[in-house]
């Protein structure tokens, strides 16, 4: 479970395939403040909490349930390109890969959608409902 909300709105869904979402960081953002001082710009790690947050909904609605918590397991082949900062409109694309053994495996990617536009991070991420975990 995350404190962090990052999706805004889901445009594109299609069951145990892909999702797309966005997220606005509005310069607000509490994390903001430490990172950096004159240079404010979204984590990385952050991203990756986002990216997340796109494959956890895409299993919880097609599997048609939103009680499901999923824990980020792995992040293999990660990417990380522009900088995300303040005011940033991102655009969250995830796409289902595999299912096996109690984990599924993603491609994501996370776009820039104003200036400069460009991949902000691209990753495979390795989920695991958290009862499989505990």
């Amino acid at each position: 479970m995350s404190v962090f909300g990052f999706i805004d709105k889901v445009t594109e869904f299609t069951k145990g395939d892909q999702l797309t979402a966005y997220y606005t960081l509005t310069g607000k953002e509490e994390f903001l403040k430490d990172h950096f001082k004159n240079f404010p710009v979204m984590p990385g790690v952050l991203l990756l909490e986002m990216a997340k947050q796109a494959a956890a909904a895409l299993l919880r609605l097609s599997d048609s349930s939103d009680k499901r918590y999923y824990r980020l397991t792995g992040a293999e082949e990660a990417r990380f390109g522009q900088f995300v900062k303040p005011e940033s409109r991102l655009k969250i694309s995830v796409r289902l890969l595999k299912r096996e053994a109690g984990t599924d495996l993603f491609d994501g990617h996370i776009d820039l959608m104003d200036p400069p536009f460009g991949k902000a991070l691209s990753a495979h991420l390795v989920l695991a409902p958290v009862d499989a975990l505990s």
